[in-house]
C-alpha cells in the first residue's frame, strides 16, 4: 500500500514539474523572440537612416550640380531640377527625423542639419536670384562669398556625425539579436533535456506503481483461503 502511495505521488510530482518545465520554454521562448524583434525592428530603423542619409547627401550634391548648371548656362532646365531637388532635401531631413524620434541627441543634430541645409538652400537661392538680375559675374562672386561660410562643409560633418552614431546603434543591436538568439537556443536545449529526464521518470514511476499493483494482486491472491468443497 506504501509502495502504490509513494508511487502514485512520485507520478503525480513528476507531471507537474514536466508541465513547469514546457511552460517555461515557453515562455522563454516568447521572451527571446520578442526582444529579438525588437532589437531587429532597432537595426532595421538605424538602417534606414543610413540610407537617407546617403539620399540627403547625394540630392545636397545634386541640388549644387544643378545650381551651376543654372549660374553658367541660364537654362532653366538646371533651374527646374534644382527646385526638384530642394523640395526632395526637405522631405528626406523630415524622414531622418521621424526614424530618430526616440534618440535626443540624433534628434538635436537632425535639426541643426536641417538649419543648415536651409542656410545653404538660402545662399544658393541667393546666387540664382544674382544671376537673373545682375547677370553672371556678379552671381559668382555671391559664390564665392558664400563658400567663405563653408556650410558644406557643416552639413557633411553633422551628417557624419548621425552616421557614426547609427553605425553604432545597429552593431549593438545586430549584438544583442544574435546573443538573445542564442540564449533562446541554449534554453530550449536545456529545457528539452529536462523534459526527456522528467518524462524518462516518469516512465519508470509508471513501471514501479504496476509493478508494485501486481505484485499486491498475486499477494491477496495467495492469501485467499481456498473455497474447495469439503468431500463427503
Amino acid at each position: 500500500m506504501l509502495r502504490r502511495m509513494y508511487a502514485g505521488k512520485g507520478l503525480i510530482i513528476a507531471l507537474v514539474v514536466g508541465f513547469l518545465a514546457v511552460e517555461a520554454i515557453v515562455a522563454a521562448c516568447f521572451l527571446s523572440f520578442m526582444h529579438v524583434k525588437t532589437s531587429n525592428n532597432w537595426a532595421t530603423r538605424s538602417e534606414q537612416v543610413l540610407i537617407e542619409l546617403e539620399r540627403v547627401r547625394s540630392i545636397v550634391t545634386g541640388a549644387e550640380t544643378n545650381q551651376r548648371g543654372y549660374l553658367i548656362t541660364g537654362s532653366e532646365e538646371y533651374l527646374a531640377s534644382y527646385r526638384e531637388a530642394i523640395d526632395m532635401l526637405q522631405e528626406q531631413i523630415r524622414r531622418i527625423g521621424s526614424l530618430t524620434r526616440d534618440n535626443s541627441m540624433q534628434q538635436d543634430r537632425v535639426a541643426y542639419l536641417a538649419t543648415q541645409v536651409d542656410q545653404r538652400s538660402d545662399e544658393m537661392e541667393l546666387a540664382i536670384v544674382t544671376r537673373q538680375t545682375k547677370g553672371l559675374p556678379n552671381a559668382k562672386s555671391v559664390v564665392t562669398q558664400n563658400r567663405q561660410n563653408r556650410t558644406m562643409d557643416t552639413i557633411h560633418d553633422i551628417t557624419g556625425q548621425i552616421r557614426e552614431e547609427e553605425s553604432r546603434v545597429l552593431a549593438r543591436n545586430r549584438t544583442d539579436s544574435e546573443a538573445w538568439a542564442f540564449t533562446t537556443g541554449s534554453l530550449a536545449l536545456v529545457f528539452f533535456l529536462l523534459n526527456a529526464v522528467v518524462f524518462t521518470l516518469c516512465g519508470v514511476v509508471m513501471k514501479l506503481a504496476l509493478s508494485s499493483q501486481a505484485q499486491a494482486e498475486r499477494l491477496v491472491h495467495a492469501l485467499r483461503p481456498s473455497t474447495t468443497p469439503a468431500t463427503r
